[in-house]
C-alpha cells in the first residue's frame, strides 16, 4: 500500500476512534450557557445575601444580651446589611447596577426595616458620612449620636429621604462570612468571622448561635489581646537562648532552640486552651441570656466531635482542648442552670462544688 494511503487510513481510523469515545450532542450553544451562568451567579448571590442576614441576626441578638463595654459608648446601630454593588448582586436583588453600596437586606425590627429602607436601595449618605463604599459605613462606630439619623438613599432613581431611629448595641463587632469550605470561626477584636463551610455545617440558628456567642467571649474577655501578651516574653526567651548558646555551637544551639521551641509551644497551648474553655463558659452564659436554646451546645459539640474527625484528636500543640473535655464541662455548666444556678454564679462560682441536680 503506499506510504500516504496509509497515513490517511491511519488518520481515518484514529478520528472514527475519538468519535467513538467523544460524544458531545446534542449541541449547546454558548449563548445559553451564559445565560444560565448568569442566573447560577444570581442564585448564588442569593444564597450568600440569605446567609449574611441570618449571621446578622443572630449577632445583633447575642450582642444586645451582652454586658456594656463601656455603659458611656454604647455604639449606634441601624440594622442594615450591605455590600458594594457587583453584578450577581444586583441581578440577585433585581436592581439596576449602579457604582455605590447596595442594601442587601434589613434585619427584622430593626431601625432600617422601621425606617422603611428596603433591599436594593443604595444608601448615599448616612448623617455626616457620604458612602461611596461599604468600608465608609465602619466610621458609623465613631459618631457621637444621642439623636434620629437621617439616611439618603436611592430606590430606582429616586432619591428618598429616610430617618432612622438607631438602637444602642453594648460592643461594636461585624459580622462576615468567606468563601471557604473549613468548618471554621474566628474573631479579632471588632470581628466574628464564620466560614461557609461552618454555615452548611450549622443546622439551625440555635447552633449559629452557639459558635457566635463563643467567639463575642472570646472578644469580650480580651483573648486576642492576651495572645499578643504572650508572645512578647516568649520571644524574649528565644532571644536569651540565642544569647547564652553562640551560634557556632551549631549542635547545642539546636537542641537548646527545640527545648525553647516546645516551652515556648505549650505555653502558647495553655493559654490557648485556657482561652477556649473560658470562651466556652462565657458564650455559654451569652446565649442563654439572649433567649436561645442551651441543650444545642452539648448536642452541637457531639456533632464537631463525630462529623469532624480531627476534633477528636489530642494533639500536644491545638487551638483548642479535646471535644470530649468540652462535652463534660458544657453537660455540667447545662445541668448547673437546670439546677437553678444563676447565670452570672455560673461566670464567677466552683462548677466542682455544685450539688447534683
Amino acid at each position: 500500500m503506499p506510504q500516504g494511503l496509509r497515513a490517511q487510513g491511519l488518520f481515518a481510523l484514529a478520528a472514527l476512534v475519538l468519535s467513538a469515545c467523544a460524544t458531545t450532542s446534542p449541541r449547546v450553544p454558548s449563548s445559553e450557557v451564559e445565560v444560565l451562568e448568569k442566573v447560577l451567579r444570581a442564585r448564588s448571590a442569593s444564597y450568600l445575601i440569605a446567609q449574611s442576614l441570618r449571621v446578622e441576626a443572630v449577632g445583633a441578638r447575642l450582642l444586645r444580651a451582652l454586658p456594656d463595654a463601656h455603659p458611656d459608648q454604647r455604639v449606634p446601630y441601624l440594622g442594615l446589611v450591605v455590600d458594594d454593588a457587583t453584578d450577581a448582586l444586583t441581578d440577585a436583588l433585581g436592581v439596576e447596577k449602579r457604582e455605590g453600596v447596595v442594601v442587601l437586606g434589613v434585619v427584622s425590627g430593626g431601625p432600617a426595616e422601621r425606617g422603611g429602607i428596603e433591599a436594593g436601595d443604595y444608601v448615599e449618605q448616612i448623617g455626616p458620612l457620604v458612602i461611596s463604599t461599604a468600608q465608609d459605613l465602619a466610621a458609623l462606630a465613631e459618631l457621637e449620636v444621642n439623636r434620629p439619623i437621617p439616611v439618603l438613599i436611592r430606590r430606582g432613581e429616586l432619591p428618598v429621604a429616610a430617618v432612622l431611629e438607631p438602637e444602642y448595641l453594648p460592643w461594636n463587632v461585624a459580622f462576615k462570612i468567606v468563601q471557604d469550605d473549613l468548618v471554621n470561626a474566628y474573631s479579632a477584636p471588632a470581628a466574628v468571622t464564620l466560614t461557609s463551610g461552618m454555615l452548611r455545617f450549622l443546622r439551625s440558628d440555635d447552633e449559629l448561635a452557639v459558635v457566635v456567642s463563643h467567639e463575642l467571649a472570646h472578644i469580650t474577655r480580651n483573648h486576642a489581646i492576651g495572645k499578643m501578651g504572650l508572645a512578647v516574653p516568649t520571644t524574649v526567651l528565644s532571644v536569651i537562648a540565642a544569647i547564652i548558646v553562640p551560634g557556632s555551637q551549631r549542635l547545642v544551639s539546636t537542641v537548646v532552640e527545640k527545648v525553647v521551641a516546645n516551652v515556648i509551644r505549650g505555653a502558647l497551648t495553655k493559654v490557648d486552651w485556657d482561652m477556649e474553655r473560658e470562651a466556652d463558659v462565657v458564650g455559654f452564659v451569652y446565649l442563654h441570656a439572649a433567649g436561645y436554646d442551651p441543650r444545642v451546645v452539648t448536642a452541637l459539640w457531639e456533632r464537631f466531635a463525630v462529623e469532624l474527625q480531627t476534633g477528636r484528636s489530642y494533639a500536644f500543640i491545638s487551638d483548642h482542648p479535646p471535644s470530649s473535655e468540652r462535652l463534660i464541662r458544657l453537660q455540667r455548666l447545662l445541668e448547673a442552670l437546670w439546677a437553678g444556678v444563676p447565670p452570672q454564679s455560673i461566670l464567677v462560682g466552683d462548677l466542682n462544688e455544685l450539688p447534683p441536680p
